[in-house]
């Protein structure tokens, strides 16, 4: 007769296993994007180092985005308040480059 595990250990060795497994496949992950596009692989991996929020870059991106594709010219605006990202505002903006008093005719 051959001595079972106590259920506890045999959970505790899955989980250890399948832990192995998660970080084993977030590894070979990120080899393939730092090879294939190291531009969002500096992304990510800056994101991961200081814990950013991905949907305040994402929200910050969109923003900048919607003024590229309008005016071209405009602001991006983050609002924080107590280390919460409340808004975030995209404002386009009209270059105009042109005088706000124009000067007298004959002159």
């Amino acid at each position: 007769m051959t001595k079972q595990k106590p259920a506890v250990k045999v959970e505790e060795e899955l989980g250890n296993q399948y832990s192995k497994e998660v970080k084993n496949n977030e590894y070979v992950f990120k080899e393939t994007i730092r090879l294939l596009r190291p531009d969002i692989y500096v992304l990510m991996d800056m994101i991961d180092k200081v814990r950013f929020n991905p949907l305040v870059v994402f929200q910050m991106i969109r923003h900048a985005n919607n003024i590229a594709m309008g005016s071209k010219y405009g602001t991006v605006t983050i609002q924080i308040e107590d280390g919460v990202v409340t808004f975030i505002r995209g404002e386009e903006s009209t270059k105009l480059n042109e005088l706000l008093i124009r000067p007298k005719l004959g002159q």
